[in-house]
């Protein structure tokens, strides 16, 4: 008889999951017995473990996920501990003969699973390693000098070309009456999985978000017939609540970005010409994700280092109190302060608004990215490195297709320009008492003008 696990990531959900149909199918077809399992390990996380607020989201996607495999006969069990350690244990505990698990891309962890890999490999256990995303293989999407893309543009058009072809057939897992599904004795209960931070300020993300499968896909269906037409005009409005919300149920693999594509295609096939346009220009955001993973696959330092090396840590100015007056929504400008008081409160923040918000703190303040970056990776629900990572290096003028160093946004143009009647501003500035200008936006622009003159233009000619 043979046994086959399915270790879980960040593919959680029942439908459309390529890891766990290819064990389901395995399993059926030699008549075997299935282990379902998520393995959480802090260790094995460093040194980027997760945020209390994606903690959150974790637990309740876990729970989510739980309930919906149960419902088809699958139990989901949890462990704690390395992978390193558990999952050789558990094969041999249990007879394990193959096991499938979804492709990573972080540096830390798809070293994990090489080592692995090749660990249970040479013990003659069968391995199924899926993707999960449109990008197929990043090591076979290059230039036609074999480098890698570091240029947007040509990465989605290369990529663009392609996409269609794997919008195959969706599936559904609707009952395993045939599989028998494997309670493991080490096991444990969400609670005592102890993913949840002891400090209770998360709580409150329950006000605004419900994570899972089934709702990742009500809010697809929302925004695809009440927002997706006037997308491309309104997502740069903070007030306008025109975007998807879908980034923290793609990073957790609630919803697949080819579960979306599949939504997309015809529109953009057989809609009307601003249909088209809007579903394609929503498409182009889910190519960018792919970009930021792509680039952390081929620059795995860019996680903590600029790749331009110019940027180094001498260019800035750490300054600690900037930093926290930053974080608590302090600064005395009130954009970028209701954008710092949403993410305390929500977990998220509206992308041109995090755009000024890096900004203002890499070039008006002069702050390392990498310390806003941490920033956000501890505060979002959304919180993955790879789009964490290029979307930081992107705005501090210091990564791929970045925008250069000296375009400085100014947070209250770019206000009275997306958000003129101060709706945003109000939601999130309510009971806020304005503090004196952390400071002068004139001065401190000119500031890092000099700074880029004197650092990278003097320095590196």
């Amino acid at each position: 008889m043979t046994r086959t696990a399915v270790w879980f990531q960040r593919n959680l959900r029942v439908t459309d999951n390529a890891a766990l149909e290819w064990a389901l199918h395995r399993t059926e077809q030699h008549e075997g017995e299935i282990i379902l399992f998520y393995l959480y390990s802090a260790l094995d996380e460093t040194p980027w473990r997760r945020g209390a607020a994606s903690c959150w989201w974790l637990q309740q996607s876990l729970t989510s996920l739980k309930h919906d495999l149960s419902q088809r006969g699958l139990a989901l069990n949890l462990i704690r501990g390395s992978a390193s350690d558990i999952i050789p244990r558990l094969i041999e505990q249990y007879n394990v003969d193959a096991i499938s698990w979804q492709r990573n891309y972080e540096p830390h962890l798809a070293h994990r699973d090489q080592q692995l890999a090749e660990q249970l490999a040479q013990r003659g256990i069968t391995l199924n390693i899926a993707n999960d995303g449109l990008l197929p293989d990043p090591g076979q999407l290059m230039t036609q000098k074999g480098t890698p893309y570091r240029v947007f543009t040509p990465f989605y058009r290369q990529l663009r070309k392609a996409l269609f072809d794997v919008t195959d057939q969706a599936s559904t897992i609707t009952r395993a009456d045939t599989v028998v599904s494997i309670t493991l004795h080490e096991s444990l209960t969400l609670a005592t999985l102890n993913l949840l931070s002891p400090h209770p300020w998360q709580h409150k993300l329950a006000r605004h978000h419900q994570p899972g499968e089934q709702q990742a896909h009500q809010k697809l269906q929302r925004f695809i017939e009440e927002r997706l037409i006037d997308y491309p005009i309104k997502r740069d409005f903070p007030a306008a609540e025109a975007t998807s919300t879908l980034s923290a149920s793609l990073h957790f693999g609630e919803i697949s970005a080819i579960q979306i594509l599949r939504i997309l295609q015809p529109i953009i096939e057989v809609g009307s010409p601003s249909q088209s346009s809007a579903a394609e220009a929503f498409l182009r955001q889910l190519i960018w994700r792919e970009f930021a993973r792509y680039i952390l696959w081929h620059f795995p330092s860019s996680a903590q280092e600029s790749m331009d090396t110019r940027f180094n840590a001498s260019f800035w100015d750490f300054d600690e109190q900037r930093m926290q007056c930053w974080q608590r929504g302090e600064t005395g400008i009130s954009i970028i302060d209701a954008g710092m008081r949403q993410l305390w409160q929500t977990g998220t923040m509206q992308n041109r608004v995090r755009m000024l918000a890096a900004s203002y703190l890499t070039k008006n303040l002069a702050q390392p990215w990498q310390y806003g970056a941490r920033w956000f990776w501890d505060t979002l629900v959304d919180a993955d490195l790879a789009n964490n990572s290029m979307g930081w290096q992107w705005v501090a003028g210091c990564g791929v297709d970045a925008a250069p160093y000296f375009r400085i946004f100014n947070p209250e143009t770019q206000a009275k320009k997306y958000d003129a009647d101060g709706e945003y501003q109000h939601r999130w500035l309510n009971d806020y008492s304005q503090p004196a200008t952390l400071v002068d936006l004139a001065s401190s622009r000119r500031e890092a003008l000099q700074r880029y003159q004197d650092h990278i233009k003097r320095n590196h000619q």
